[in-house]
């Protein structure tokens, strides 16, 4: 039986960064969209409400990522399934990798 390694949560933001960034990646997603783009109002229920708008510049503030929220100095949610109203109505087309579960 092989042995799946274990993933260890992570324990800081900067930790949380690397892996939202590795794992937008992995889904196929673009780093300048996760880095420059931003919902023009917190998470809703009613995506549709909402407008996605796209920074000058990239972002190195995992608070300010396309549909990521952090509280208390961690990542606590990621919002990508409006990425696909977006960004070409694709949406990520990869596989939601493992190391997600490394956040809490």
């Amino acid at each position: 039986v092989p042995s799946v390694p274990l993933i260890r949560a992570n324990t800081t933001l900067e930790q949380d960064k690397a892996t939202v960034l590795r794992c937008w990646l992995a889904m196929g997603g673009k780093e300048d969209d996760l880095r420059r783009g931003y919902f023009d109002t917190p998470m809703s229920p009613n995506v549709y409400l909402r407008q996605k708008k796209m920074r000058a510049e990239p972002s190195d503030d995992v608070s300010e990522w396309f549909g990521v929220t952090v509280e208390g100095e961690r990542v606590t949610a990621l919002e990508w399934m409006a990425h696909k109203l977006w960004w070409g109505g694709e949406g990520l087309p990869g596989i939601i990798p493992a190391e997600i579960g490394a956040l809490s």
